[in-house]
């Protein structure tokens, strides 16, 4: 069901059908190019804030959910851009701190601690199709290229992470 002409007509209980189905999403892409899970969170909920200003710009040629991961990826990137002199990803968290989080906050920091040493866009492209779940014609519209493009992209930053796992 289409939620996004709802949200552009101000319906504000499909915005929290919306944000409940797409919010894990939204939140480890975010995460996983941060590496901050505050940043991330705040990330996420901006998104959905933007979600609700430019909704009557969504057009049926793009699923919700690529529509929304796009705008996530774009603020992201804003943010990125303007803290770039400060430290995103160094930041190390210490065993206390990791014991306290919840399963998914562990799993989520395992992810990045995995995927760290792979460059931005390999880093991009394996959380759009691992976090996101999405589908190759949609991860390619996202990020400008073919769907068959993106799947290969994929393949060989999949390759690179093994072969980083290999001793």
């Amino acid at each position: 069901m289409k939620l996004l002409p709802q949200i552009a007509r101000g319906d504000l209980h499909a915005l929290e059908l919306l944000y409940e189905q797409q919010k894990t999403k939204v939140y480890r892409l975010v995460l996983s190019m941060t590496g901050d899970s505050y940043l991330a969170e705040d990330i996420t909920q901006e998104t959905f804030l933007r979600v609700q200003e430019k909704a009557w710009a969504y057009h049926d040629d793009i699923s919700e959910t690529a529509w929304i991961v796009t705008i996530a990826r774009n603020m992201t990137y804003d943010i990125l851009r303007r803290r770039s002199r400060e430290i995103v990803n160094g930041e190390a968290i210490s065993p206390d701190a990791f014991v306290s989080l919840d399963t998914d906050e562990q799993s989520n920091l395992m992810f990045l601690d995995l995927i760290k040493d792979l460059s931005q866009p390999e880093k991009e492209i394996i959380c759009l199709r691992i976090l996101a779940n999405l589908p190759w014609h949609e991860i390619g519209q996202i990020i400008g290229q073919s769907a068959d493009t993106s799947r290969k992209r994929y393949a060989r930053s999949l390759k690179k992470l093994y072969s980083r796992l290999q001793p």
